[in-house]
């Protein structure tokens, strides 16, 4: 086996009753030529050539907060990651999101989505069906703005000293996280 850069070590296990098993390891990104002999004759197809590639060379670049209904979008780098199919699935709460995948050229690419709701986005991406460093990511997608959110119940006027109080908030995106609550007397 010839890589990119080196002649690899093949080994061959088996016998003449189960059949032989030649193994390599690519060390390098790229083709790899394959010769096999038998008898000291090339057997049929020779030279094969296998396509080396490294799912750990898939770059993606930083995944800014979004909002609901804005488009979002970010980088994926498979540049240095050799041949092989890129695919990207968007989903929240379990529902896909259509996506767009724009080629840059030399297996770079765009990828954007529109979120559809306020909660968090996941993103898998896989080459050759290898998950990439760091997937799944998570998109942090953020609802309205707070001047829609709602705040309604009686403990906003009027609070009994040592009894429970409470309030409502109403249409908001996100978490218990993303709510913060000050009570001040005067």
């Amino acid at each position: 086996v010839i890589g990119p850069s080196t002649e690899l070590p093949v080994k061959v296990t088996g016998n003449i009753h189960s059949g032989f098993t030649a193994e390599f390891t690519p060390r390098d990104v790229g083709p790899h030529s394959i010769s096999v002999e038998y008898n000291g004759h090339p057997v049929s197809g020779t030279p094969f050539v296998a396509k080396a590639y490294d799912s750990k060379r898939v770059f993606v670049g930083a995944l800014p907060k979004g909002s609901v209904g804005k488009s979002l979008q970010f980088t994926v780098d498979a540049s240095q990651a050799g041949e092989g199919n890129l695919e990207i699935t968007i989903s929240a709460r379990g529902h896909n999101i259509p996506t767009q995948v724009h080629p840059q050229g030399n297996a770079r690419f765009t990828v954007s989505f529109v979120p559809i709701e306020p909660s968090d986005h996941v993103i898998s991406i896989n080459f050759n069906k290898e998950s990439v460093p760091g997937s799944p990511f998570l998109a942090r997608i953020q609802g309205d703005s707070p001047h829609q959110i709602l705040v309604s119940g009686p403990s906003l006027t009027a609070a009994g000293v040592g009894k429970t109080s409470y309030f409502t908030m109403s249409n908001v995106a996100g978490s218990v996280e993303d709510i913060e609550v000050n009570v001040e007397g005067k």
